[in-house]
């Protein structure tokens, strides 16, 4: 299957192209701050220290790929993150490592179904130029009970990562089995005084924590030969934060299944706020809500009529100065296929202008079909470089070339009038110049990704395939250009090339992201 595009060509120039066996051990050839890099600009800014993701300080954002279900020795789902570090030309899976709790130095011990990497998160706490990772395990049994779940800080240097100093951060209130704290993480500069936070989703408690980042100057001294001065408050400033629903301050619910977490600014104030979705089988009408003032400790719903939202994305679709939000829907009862529902952002968050997008919307270059999921993901950045944020759709479970479940990716445009505008791409492994094949089961479109990774100042889109070669995994690294996601330079390797076959990697279940 070529490309299908809607007024805009693609720019592809020879890529070694691999068979239907796919892309395991093989590649193709070939985030912001007060004045922010032109693919971040229509996100958000950032605040002080590195870029995140640069966690070797070297200015190309690295990529953060978990594998929360990955064998580590004969612990089966003790999860490992594999990061691969940027370049010119892109992710460069020469200069790649694999962290774990069996890493030397990080905290913790490799046990079955801790997931370590189901989340994670980038940002540079410490502020010396290089950014740091934040990895979520939210299965991890802990003092405080099975499942309680547990969050690890790994320091970056000149030399990346390293498990030296890491540390270990258990939920600040009231922790308990099957809270699963570390299900969600997001960094931002929430509170505007130039140093980044972070909060934490934990869907057994119906809650999460933000946690402010007081600065360097306040960070408790840690003194070793390795990282002089690195340390975590001994008790990080934050609070509880819980959502309410018809004035009623929700408790703990053990149907509340997870959550979903995404920042950028909506009220154009200059500082980051917070988008967070909710899902709970029991209450399928769950909506999602916006939390701007790191006081509050209440969250109201926005929407109460989506349905189990299962992704977030704020980014300035049209220009005007504000985040908008993008909520993904990937649910049958959203509409045929599934969709997404666009909320402009304004000075007073009203979220009363709303679009919706499905496969069927013009300038959509698809046909929804049941069981699709478009929307399963999502991911706001710049990659023509025209000042307006686009957006990257996941639709994991699409049948392409009649391969059920392969999978694609959307990428819509921004423009004046918002998403999405003409020229909206799809892009499968069937696209003309991109490695690999589509063939079932490979559910491109698990996740995706909008970085600059080679710091031409345009967004790059990823695209995760968990699927390919059973569980092994793969991603699909595709650079942004003026004329929009180009061929020229893309990428397709999995876990063969990282050399992680055959522990259920899943290469591509869950990427970090600038927001």
């Amino acid at each position: 299957m070529k490309v299908r595009v809607f007024s805009r060509a693609l720019a592809v120039t020879a890529v070694t192209a691999l068979g239907a066996a796919g892309l395991a051990g093989a590649a193709g050839t070939a985030h912001a701050s007060a004045v922010p890099s032109t693919a971040q600009a229509a996100v958000k800014a950032a605040p002080a220290g590195a870029k995140p993701y640069d966690f070797n300080g070297d200015g190309y954002p690295d990529l953060a790929l978990g594998s929360p279900y990955g064998t580590v020795g004969s612990a089966t789902t003790a999860g490992f993150v594999t990061i691969v570090y940027g370049s010119a030309s892109g992710p460069n899976t020469g200069h790649k490592q694999i962290i774990s709790q069996s890493t030397a130095g990080v905290p913790g011990v490799v046990e079955n179904a801790d997931h370590f990497g189901f989340s994670v998160t980038s940002f540079d706490y410490d502020e010396d130029g290089y950014a740091d990772l934040l990895v979520g395990a939210p299965d991890e049994d802990t003092t405080d009970g099975t499942n309680a779940g547990s969050e690890t800080i790994l320091w970056g240097s000149s030399s990346g990562l390293s498990g030296t100093d890491s540390q270990a951060i258990a939920e600040p209130d009231s922790p308990g089995a099957n809270h699963r704290f570390g299900y969600a993480l997001v960094a931002a500069d929430f509170d505007g005084d130039g140093h980044t936070d972070w909060v934490d989703a934990t869907p057994g408690e119906q809650a999460f924590y933000p946690f402010r980042n007081p600065g360097p100057a306040a960070v408790a001294a840690k003194s070793t030969s390795a990282h002089p001065g690195r340390a975590l408050p001994s008790a990080p400033q934050r609070q509880t934060v819980r959502r309410t629903k018809q004035g009623v301050k929700a408790a703990a619910d053990t149907a509340y299944t997870g959550m979903v977490l995404a920042a950028g600014d909506i009220d154009g104030d200059g500082k980051p706020d917070l988008a967070v979705g909710w899902q709970d089988t029991d209450d399928p009408t769950s909506g999602f809500g916006v939390w701007h003032n790191f006081s509050d400790t209440e969250i109201p719903f926005a929407n109460e009529a989506i349905t189990n939202v299962t992704s977030l994305a704020v980014g300035d679709f049209d220009g005007d100065g504000y985040g908008d939000i993008a909520v993904g829907s990937a649910d049958e009862s959203n509409g045929v296929g599934g969709n997404v529902t666009v909320y402009k952002g304004d000075a007073t968050v009203s979220l009363g202008t709303t679009s919706t997008i499905t496969q069927d919307s013009d300038d959509v270059p698809e046909t929804a079909a049941a069981g699709d999921r478009f929307g399963y993901s999502l991911a706001a950045g710049d990659v023509n470089k025209d000042g307006k944020a686009d957006l990257a759709v996941g639709t994991p479970y699409k049948t392409v070339t009649s391969q059920s479940h392969a999978g694609e990716f959307f990428l819509l445009y921004g423009s004046a009038s918002g998403l999405p505008g003409t020229a909206s791409q799809v892009i499968s492994q069937d696209t003309t110049g991109v490695p690999g094949a589509s063939e079932a089961d490979d559910e491109l479109g698990w996740t995706v990704n909008l970085t600059d990774v080679n710091k031409d100042g345009y967004a790059d889109a990823i695209g995760g395939a968990p699927k390919e070669n059973g569980t092994d995994g793969a991603v699909v690294y595709m650079p942004g250009s003026a004329s929009g996601l180009t061929a020229t330079g893309s990428q397709g390797w999995g876990a063969g090339t990282l050399g992680i076959t055959g522990v259920d990697a899943q290469v591509g279940v869950r990427q970090g992201r600038d927001g």
